[in-house]
């Protein structure tokens, strides 16, 4: 999982790279810091997920709810950063985020279908 995963968070920041040199368009950095946000938060909460599944029900559910205020949190972080400081970068920050996070859930289903096939063939 590792492995895919990075090969999309770096080839994902490299395409951004690559159109923010081709374009000159500055405002498009909001987009990198949102697609980092988008890809960090997917990987945060499959990680929590996968903690959360050998707990108990009442204690997987107190974690996934302390989990989910404090990633609530981060973004809400980002987002009032990104709006104090660079206004402009709110409409790419959005979408970046919106891409990171469509692009690591591909990224984690995609391990995840393979990990439970490979899991059927040895067993």
């Amino acid at each position: 999982m590792i492995r895919s995963s990075l090969v999309a968070f770096w080839g994902g920041t490299a395409c951004l790279l690559l159109g923010f040199a081709v374009t000159g368009y500055q405002n498009l950095l909001g987009s990198l810091i949102g697609y980092w946000t988008g890809f960090g938060y997917t990987i945060w909460v499959y990680r929590d997920t996968l903690i959360s599944s050998e707990l108990d029900i009442r204690s997987a559910i107190g974690k996934m709810r302390r989990s989910f205020f404090s990633r609530l949190g981060v973004v809400t972080l980002v987002v009032v950063a990104v709006g104090r400081f660079q206004r402009n970068w709110l409409l790419s920050l959005a979408l970046g985020i919106a891409v990171g996070l469509i692009i690591s859930f591909i990224t984690v289903a995609i391990q995840r279908i393979q990990g439970e096939r490979g899991e059927e063939k040895s067993g």
